[in-house]
Order: structure tokens, then C-alpha cells, then sequence
């Protein structure tokens, strides 16, 4: 078994379909934004589909926005689903969210858990597999993609400063981890919520604990505003004309 994806150890994954979408009310009228269409189903679906049929997962937690349980089931019950298929309520913050599905999992708790946002539709087979790589590896890793644009640090209205961009990458998710390990992280964090952290992996890294990298791609955009809605229409055209060729 020199190829760490074979070895031996559940894979568990939680949809986040929680998020409140604040920056996206013009396109919404209040609606969670992953409810909305694309390419004729839901935004959260395209992900779905691709948790839902791989291989390398055992279950799939989807943690939604109270009150939404009916249109997130009734959009999953017209997928075709062969695996365990969960859906628990999200709290008010995207940690809250995780802790929840975290919880969920414990009565059969899985090796390593995955986390993905839902906004994010573009999910790729490859970004599955080299992250259950990668975390058999590192226990904890995300998908990112380097820097390109030229970094500027104001004071006032002024640019004083331009900042080195090497070595500097934007994350994405999936983020996947040893699940044992995340969830002890997580209770810590709610009893000092104060330390400040935007995401699993920075709840790690304060832990000092590294995180492993995997490669992502600027086409796995999150949808957070309208226009982003707009790109991700384009991405879905333009992949089907390429499929159609």
C-alpha cells in the first residue's frame, strides 16, 4: 500500500449549507444562497453529487439553516443516493455549523472527517482524493491555490508597502482531518472562543499543528455575490461546451 489512499480508515464528509449569504440578499430575497440554481438543481447539489458518488466516502452529513430541512431533502431525494445521507441544523457562525456536524458523527465516528462548503460547486474527484491522501499523511490539509495578484499594505489612504507573495496561497476547501484530533480542537475552541479563528485549519495551526497543502484551481470559486453567481454560470457553460466537443 505505497499510495496512502488505500489504506485503511473511513472517510466521513459534512456539506456546509448553513451559511447566512449576507452579501448575496439582492440575488436571494432573503433565500439561502446554495437553494438557488445552477445549471437547473440547487448550488449545494453539485457538490452533493460529487460527495454522494465517491467511493472513498462512508457518509454524508448535510448541515443546513433551520428551517430548510424539507427543500434541502426534497432537492437530495430527487439524486440518486447508495450511502448514509444526514441532515442536521446548523447553528449562527460557520464554526457553530461544524461542531454540530462534528457531534453528528460521534455514535460511529469515522478516521477522517472532510469539510466543504456547499457555495462552492465546483468540487473535483481529484480534490477528494489527493485530500484523503494528504491527510493520512499530514492528519490535516486543505485545498489552496498560490497567490498571484500583487499584495499592498495601507495607512490611511495611503499604499506603503508592497508585500512578498511568494509562498502565500488563498484556501478553498475541501479541508479534511483526523477526526478525533479536529474534534478536540473544536470543544477546546468553545470554551475560549475569544482566540480568533477564521477557519478549521487556522484552529490547528494555533494548536501548532502544520497543515498539508493540496493543489486547487481558480475555477473552485465560492458563490458570495451575484457576480459570482454570473462566473459560475459561465464555468458550468463553459464545461459543458468542452464535454460536447
Amino acid at each position: 500500500m505505497n499510495d496512502p489512499i488505500q489504506k485503511p480508515g473511513s472517510v466521513d464528509a459534512l456539506l456546509l449549507a448553513a451559511g447566512s449569504g449576507s452579501r448575496m440578499t439582492d440575488a436571494t430575497g432573503g433565500k439561502n444562497k446554495v437553494l438557488l440554481k445552477l445549471g437547473g438543481v440547487e448550488i449545494f447539489i453539485h457538490s452533493f453529487r460529487k460527495l454522494i458518488r465517491s467511493p472513498l466516502l462512508r457518509k454524508i452529513i448535510v448541515v443546513h439553516r433551520d428551517g430548510e430541512e424539507k427543500l434541502i431533502r426534497s432537492a437530495i431525494d430527487r439524486e440518486r443516493v447508495d450511502k448514509e445521507v444526514c441532515l442536521v441544523v446548523g447553528g449562527t457562525e460557520r464554526f457553530d455549523s461544524v461542531y454540530r456536524g462534528l457531534c453528528a458523527l460521534e455514535v460511529d465516528p469515522p478516521e477522517f472527517v472532510m469539510i466543504h462548503d456547499s457555495a462552492r460547486p465546483f468540487l473535483k474527484d481529484r480534490f477528494i482524493e489527493d485530500s484523503i491522501r494528504q491527510v493520512r499523511v499530514h492528519r490535516a490539509c486543505t485545498v489552496a491555490v498560490p497567490l498571484t495578484d500583487t499584495l499592498k499594505r495601507m495607512e490611511g489612504d495611503v499604499l506603503i508597502e508592497t508585500l512578498p507573495r511568494e509562498n502565500l496561497y488563498r484556501i478553498q476547501t475541501p479541508q479534511t482531518f483526523d477526526y478525533s484530533f479536529l474534534r478536540e480542537a473544536h470543544i477546546g475552541f468553545q470554551r475560549q472562543p475569544e482566540i480568533g479563528v477564521t477557519d478549521d485549519c487556522m484552529l490547528l495551526e494555533k494548536a501548532g499543528h502544520p497543515i498539508g497543502l493540496v493543489l486547487g484551481e481558480e475555477s473552485n470559486i465560492k458563490v458570495t455575490t451575484s457576480f459570482d453567481l454570473d462566473v459560475a454560470n459561465s464555468i458550468l457553460q463553459e464545461g459543458s461546451e468542452t464535454l460536447a466537443k
